[in-house]
Formats: structure tokens, C-alpha cells, sequence
């Protein structure tokens, strides 16, 4: 998919894009086209905030809205990869009815309305695809190999010190459940996370994005995902430890805690904070 220059655009897309904006009140969009399927992927989209919009070769808008990446994480990417895929796959002449039959949904209609109930069957199928298909691991499934909140270094010596201390406060709470470890691995990441918007400010990263779009948006808001998550858990923590000997499993509550938390720092290490290594190793 390739951006749309500012003085031209192929078949009426500025008009599209203009049509867009209108209806659905977009107040900042950026417009991408697929001549051809072998010109997808990559595209340069926003899944971050507000997932994507996409339109028909005919200019009508095929999907209001796919999932953004903070709404349910990762999937985002999959969900939006099958419905581009749904929708040229719907534009291409002559499918015979088993091409119909392989694909996660027979057409636009089966996949809009699984979006409005928020991609849960091709969520499913993702799931169900990897369970069938263990080899078939992401970056992601490999980090968690590693020790547990075990993120890789950004070349910056606080905040790679900061994710150290995250990572052996996850190992701790691993070693050795405790509420009081939960509440000093939730104020770490806490602190963690304001020490790095406050650095990626200071050095402007994300500042030349268009208003609305910028990298440093998105940031913030899975900061403060995980942080909204975290609170959660450790309230769930505490609640636990409440009836602790009363049958409670309050060591598996904690454990099974540290592990979900880990998968979405190391995620968020991953996808965002991987973004500005090379920006951060010009200061």
C-alpha cells in the first residue's frame, strides 16, 4: 500500500479520502491504496489508537472500523490483515467455491458483522491456527521463553536499567508470591513508564508526526493500558490474600498475575518501545 501524495491521487482518492473525513468525522486520516494484492503487505497504518477504515475500489467504505492495538493488543494486526484480505479476495473475478470455503469469512457482510462484535471469531481462528501449529511462533511467544519480563535493551542506559528492575521484580513474584512484591513491581512500571514519556518528550520523539498520529500517543495509551491492567490484578492480589487458608490458591493468583503482566510488558517492549532505539541512539 503506498501513500497518497498531496498533489494527486489515482481514480477519485482524494475525493474518497475527503468523503471519509465527512462522514465519519475523521478529523486526521492517512489514505493508502492496493493496486494489486502482491502490493500488500506492508501499509503504513494507525492501529495504535484507532485501528483502520477501509474503503472499496468502488470508494464505498467496506469496514468503519477495525480493533485498534489497545483494545486487544496484538490481534489487531491479524484482525486487520484478514479483513484487507476478505476484501480483495471479495474484488478478485472468478473465486470457485473452494477458494470461498478456506477463507476465514465468505465475504464482506460475515466479516463486518464479527467486528461489530469485536473480531471474535477471527481472534478465535488465529488462536486455534497457532494451537494446530506450534512451530509457527511470534515474536512475541519467543520473548516468553526467555525470563520472565526479560525485554530487549534499547540502548538507553536508565530506561534498560529501569527494565531490568521490572524483569527481576517479575522473576521475584514468580520465586516468591507476595502482595507486597505485586505492589513493588506495579510502583516500578509506574515509574518506569512516566521516566520514559518524559524522556521521549524531551527529545521531541514522535513531534513531527501529523497532529493526532503521533507515535508518542499511542505510547502513552498502552502505558496506560498495562498500568489500568495492573491495578486490577494487584486489587485481585489483595483480595486473594484475604482468604488466604480460607481454600484461597492465593500463590496461583499471584503467579498467574506476574505472568500476564510479563507477556504485556514484554509485548509493549516489543512494539513500542523497539520504535525508538535508533531515534534515541542520535541524542
Amino acid at each position: 500500500m503506498r501513500r497518497v501524495p498531496a498533489h494527486g491521487a489515482p481514480d477519485g482518492a482524494l475525493g474518497r479520502q475527503q468523503a471519509g473525513r465527512e462522514e465519519y468525522d475523521l478529523k486526521h486520516v492517512i489514505v493508502g491504496f492496493c493496486g494489486a494484492q502482491n502490493e500488500y503487505p506492508p501499509f503504513p497504518g494507525q492501529l495504535g489508537c484507532g485501528g483502520l477504515v477501509l474503503f472499496s475500489p468502488g470508494g464505498r467504505i467496506a469496514v468503519p472500523k477495525t480493533p485498534s492495538y489497545n483494545q486487544i493488543g496484538l490481534k489487531a494486526w491479524f484482525t486487520a490483515d484478514c479483513a484487507i484480505a476478505t476484501l480483495c479476495d471479495e474484488d478478485d473475478e472468478g473465486d470457485d467455491e473452494e477458494d470461498v470455503k478456506h477463507r476465514l469469512y465468505r465475504n464482506m457482510n460475515e466479516l463486518r458483522l464479527d467486528l461489530q462484535n469485536g473480531g471474535v471469531g477471527v481472534i478465535a481462528a488465529k488462536e486455534e491456527a497457532q494451537s494446530k501449529n506450534p512451530t509457527s511462533t511470534s515474536v512475541i511467544e519467543k520473548e516468553k521463553k526467555k525470563a520472565l519480563g526479560s525485554v530487549p535493551r534499547v540502548g538507553h542506559d536508565l530506561m534498560d536499567e529501569e527494565h531490568e528492575h521490572c524483569a527481576a521484580l517479575f522473576q521475584q513474584l514468580e520465586r516468591e508470591p507476595s502482595v507486597e512484591v505485586f505492589e513493588a513491581l506495579v510502583r516500578e512500571m509506574q515509574e518506569h513508564f512516566e521516566h520514559e514519556e518524559q524522556l521521549l518528550k524531551q527529545t521531541g520523539f514522535g513531534s513531527a508526526s501529523p497532529a493526532g498520529l503521533s507515535p508518542l500517543i499511542t505510547h502513552s495509551q498502552d502505558h496506560k493500558r498495562i498500568i489500568t491492567t495492573a491495578n486490577a490484578m494487584l486489587e485481585a492480589a489483595r483480595a486473594a490474600a484475604r482468604v488466604k487458608g480460607k481454600g484461597g490458591d492465593f500463590a496461583s493468583v499471584l503467579r498467574g498475575g506476574a505472568k500476564e503482566l510479563a507477556e504485556l510488558f514484554v509485548a509493549h517492549a516489543t512494539q513500542h518501545d523497539s520504535r525508538y532505539v535508533e531515534y534515541l541512539a542520535t541524542f
